[in-house]
């Protein structure tokens, strides 16, 4: 028989503890759920038996959550960390990134907490299967987040005005910039006016869409001149812009909150980033999975798991992890192929979802099918039509493809 999943809560508030067990009791049959009010508490409770999730209020006399859940990380690892916050204060969130990269903030609903709590699991059961673990742990590179990200989100952090400090940044970097300036004078964006200036062009398209361009440029730079079997570079950097805007399109089409939208669309543009970690490791292998692919003998992640053990969207989503992105950004890139197979996902769609449809929507639209198209195709596209049909996407996807502004609609 399965363990239930073990679960500690530590607040220094009473009444937020027996409100979460009261607010959470339906799952207890499913959830091992202990509580704890002070850091010294919880840790006695650690050394007893390690915890697969912790939940910490920020603020607690003494040690406080970000303080907790650091140590937490150094000592066990593998257990998922979540903060959760009274403040509202941007620095204060995004200053629990580093040992929590979720955080969640007060008052929460039960049905929240619940969501993030099985995203959290579902997550630690695709990332931490030992076989996997075997696998890309035999991998002789991984790199580190590129330098350029890593300067952004340090301005993201301490800077009072991030717009500002970000477009600083980008502006310094020439070779960032005239990528930058490039892709928001795209038909991707298909924004109104043309943008001459890197400023402006970080104000137009926001801080996350910039970090998700510096996540790729910054990777995609560092493998230059390395052999990676073929890999078309260029092509995967329209694809996963491209990617993006489309997913946003559709989160939006599906009232997503402006929250998801922004997290869909920075894990669309990250979809395919874990090909290029497959590439540099193994070319020869990636590119015979790339043939196949090509040659409609399997789809692409298909053909990866049986040349690797696994596939690019799993290898993407632990770079992700590794870096330190949210996991519901780690959750979309890992499970966009097929969304079902994550395990036991919620009733409303996630990043994995939009993510699945928006890559339905632009092999739809290669294909000039953006009006009608053959229930057959999305078979062959293996869509995942039960889940989609949970949201009405496989009915109302064609108007979605011919609303969509980054889209050519087989013309291109």
């Amino acid at each position: 028989m399965t363990q239930p999943v073990k679960i500690l809560f530590v607040d220094d508030d009473p009444l937020v503890l027996q409100g979460l067990r009261r607010a959470l009791y339906r799952q207890h049959k499913n959830w091992n759920m202990v509580f704890a009010e002070d850091a010294d508490t919880a840790f006695a409770i650690l050394n007893e038996e390690p915890a697969d999730v912790i939940v910490s209020d920020l603020r607690m006399p003494g040690m406080d959550g970000m303080q907790f859940l650091e140590r937490v990380a150094g000592l066990w690892p593998s257990a998922v960390r979540i903060i959760l916050t009274g403040q509202t204060e941007r620095e204060a969130l995004l200053r629990s990134i580093g040992p929590a990269p979720q955080f969640l903030s007060k008052p929460c609903s039960a049905e929240k907490l619940e969501d993030v709590i099985s995203r959290s699991i579902r997550l630690r059961n695709a990332i931490q299967d030992p076989d996997f673990l075997e696998r890309i742990g035999g991998m002789k590179s991984i790199p580190s987040p590129p330098d350029l990200y890593t300067r952004l989100m340090e301005a993201i952090r301490n800077d009072k005005t991030p717009i500002g400090a970000v477009g600083k940044i980008v502006s310094e970097d020439v070779s960032f910039s005239a990528r930058l300036l490039q892709i928001a004078n795209s038909p991707i964006f298909a924004l109104p006016i043309t943008i001459s200036d890197a400023s402006h062009a970080v104000r137009l398209l926001g801080i996350d869409t910039v970090r998700g361009l510096a996540l790729n440029y910054g990777l995609l730079s560092s493998v230059k001149g390395m052999d990676l079997g073929g890999l078309p570079i260029e092509e995967l950097w329209f694809e996963s812009v491209q990617c993006g805007a489309v997913t946003r399109h559709i989160a939006m089409n599906m009232r997503a909150s402006t929250d998801v939208v922004n997290e869909s669309a920075l894990a669309g543009m990250l979809h395919g980033i874990g090909q290029v970690l497959l590439a540099m490791n193994d070319p020869r292998r990636h590119r015979a999975a790339r043939a196949a692919a090509k040659a409609g003998q399997l789809q692409l992640c298909e053909a990866e798991k049986r040349l690797f053990g696994f596939n690019h969207s799993l290898a993407g989503g632990y770079l992700l992890q590794l870096w330190g992105l949210p996991e519901a950004i780690v959750e979309g890139v890992i499970g966009w192929p097929y969304p079902s197979k994550l395990g036991d996902m919620p009733a409303k769609a996630t990043t994995a979802d939009y993510i699945h449809i928006a890559r339905l929507a632009m092999k739809l639209d290669q294909k000039g099918s953006d009006l009608l198209y053959d229930p057959d195709d999305l078979i062959d596209l293996d869509a995942d039509l039960e889940r989609m049909a949970i949201f009405g996407a496989n009915t109302e996807l064609p108007k979605w493809i011919r609303n969509c502004p980054h889209l050519g609609h087989g013309t291109a």
